[in-house]
């Protein structure tokens, strides 16, 4: 067996490289355990029933402790993460679209007031032209005071001279 020493230099090395820090967002002071942790590297395996460094009070099966992760656990989790993460990025997506769905929807209801605007115009224009040609219609089958007159006679002389046609 090693001296305590050389145990805690193992430790001190072991801890040194970053891929064997436990990774664990709980800051509430619980404990996390894991299989293949650094104490656990050193010291080797567990004894059922348990915990070494912890005193008597918890158990591995214990409510008062918080195990650590299984690798599933860990992957099982960062897929949901993955998961979580795809919809935000849909969801976003169709924020967005639904957002461009509004201002088209928006500019086609604008538009369709211009065009029944416009129709509007056509229809006043249209009756004023309508107005127009039956005023120029009456006027023409109305005949003027000159046409009215009646024609001057003309002497029988002049209507045999070549220059009176």
């Amino acid at each position: 067996m090693e001296s305590e020493g050389e145990t805690a230099d193992k430790m001190r090395e072991l801890l040194a490289d970053s891929e064997n820090h436990l990774q664990s967002s709980d800051t509430s002071g619980s404990i996390a355990w894991s299989r293949d942790d650094v104490f656990a590297k050193v010291m080797g395996k567990e004894h059922k029933g348990r915990i070494r460094g912890v005193g008597f009070g918890p158990t591995p099966s214990g409510q008062s402790s918080k195990t650590a992760l299984t690798d599933s656990e860990i992957r099982l989790s960062q897929v949901r993460d993955d998961e979580v993460a795809q919809l935000k990025a849909s969801l976003a997506t169709m924020e967005e679209k639904l957002a461009g769905f509004d201002e088209m929807k928006e500019k086609v209801s604008q538009f369709e007031e211009m065009e029944e605007r416009m129709e509007e115009r056509m229809e006043q224009r249209m009756a004023r032209l309508l107005q127009q040609m039956q005023q120029t219609t009456q006027c023409n089958q109305d005949p003027s005071p000159v046409e009215q007159s009646p024609p001057l006679p003309r002497s029988s002389a002049a209507s045999h001279q070549p220059g009176s046609l």
